[in-house]
């Protein structure tokens, strides 16, 4: 990455959003490449506290993360403004007031939520209808009061949600297929579908847009240069066995169809069995995307995590002088107008 860009763009974002977490403890996670940067917004953003989960994972070593979060202090003259710990422990979340749902902190368990200040408020750092239920015990947070929200990335002063249509491009792309002049096929019935036809079509593709494959006549296959899996809400597999079509009987319809993963379950290795070209080619579970929008470059994830940070920052002061969540909740949606309130039973957007 360009480090003199991300140390230009992340105080031009905390003062876009006008992000002041003063006399808050923020608990977050420090990770590798794009998302090396919320640490450091939250201690630029003038956090009492922040402490940082890390872990081993496929993208990094703890050390690497330790070293390459440490550099990036450095870069700012912040060093020694983020703990970095590597043990979860229910202390790290009893001392937090914003706990942001980010990939080392999940699941935020009962166990997480039972330790946790009753005004603490947890960001889910993405949209209200993208929950995952094995992320936040929804339940356990709305037994104590504590709010989980979301943020609106479709709002004009996030507009985060847009870049789902250019990482789209940028996938088909990667997998040869050239978008101008092509006929492509988007499963989806959530609002990726929508943003991402928008701009396939701009760059010049004839696209149909359907809920599912069974909706197509196995005839009309054929002439499809390459399919779009960008369903993130469906639970159950797509293109498999019993998905909406057979790997078998894609490969005897559209011999030459190529298959791109955008969100959404596909038995991976029956279609490349049968010689359906799959990109990228790894397994992606439901409610997940193949790629972040990191794939993209830092902005992405520097404007997201910063408009996510900001829902903790206003939550939690609210949370503070409000002792009913509900009013809390309510107050909250007026003072940020991207923030998402997310239905404590069934985690649906409120």
């Amino acid at each position: 990455m360009n480090d003199a860009r991300i140390v230009k763009l992340i105080p031009e974002t905390i003062a876009a959003f006008g992000l002041d977490l003063s006399g808050l403890t923020v608990l977050t996670e420090a990770a590798s490449d794009a998302y090396v940067v919320t640490p450091i917004i939250a201690a630029l953003a003038g956090a009492h506290r922040v402490i940082a989960l890390t872990g081993e994972s496929r993208y990094a070593s703890v050390d690497a993360v330790i070293a390459e979060t440490e550099r990036l202090a450095f870069m700012f003259g912040s060093v020694g403004a983020v703990e970095i710990h590597t043990q979860r422990s229910p202390d790290l979340f009893a001392r937090a007031d914003v706990i942001t749902n980010l990939g080392f902190l999940r699941p935020i368990d009962a166990k997480a939520v039972d330790a946790m200040q009753p005004t603490a408020v947890v960001p889910l750092m993405y949209e209200a209808w993208e929950f995952r239920p094995g992320d936040v015990d929804l339940n356990a947070c709305s037994r104590k009061g504590i709010l989980v929200l979301g943020t609106d990335e479709h709002h004009p002063a996030v507009n985060v949600f847009s870049y789902s249509g250019w990482l789209a491009l940028k996938l088909f792309l990667e997998a040869g297929i050239e978008v101008h002049k092509n006929r492509i096929l988007m499963v989806s019935r959530d609002k990726f579908g929508v943003a991402i036809e928008k701009m396939l079509a701009q760059a010049g593709a004839d696209v149909l847009l359907v809920r599912s494959l069974s909706d197509i006549a196995r005839d009309d296959l054929a002439a499809v240069d390459a399919i779009l899996i960008c369903d993130y809400t469906r639970e159950d597999c797509i293109i498999g066995s019993y998905g909406d079509i057979t790997p078998r009987d894609l490969a005897a319809a559209a011999p030459a169809v190529s298959v791109v993963q955008f969100a959404g379950l596909i038995d991976v290795a029956g279609l490349q069995a049968n010689g359906i070209i799959v990109y990228p080619g790894d397994p992606v579970p439901p409610h997940r995307m193949a790629r972040t929008l990191a794939a993209l470059g830092p902005r992405p994830v520097i404007d997201l995590h910063t408009a996510g940070l900001k829902v903790g920052e206003v939550a939690a002061r609210i949370r503070k002088s409000v002792a009913d969540p509900v009013k809390a909740l309510a107050a909250v949606r007026q003072g940020c107008p991207f923030a998402q309130t997310v239905q404590q039973e069934n985690g649906s957007e409120g």
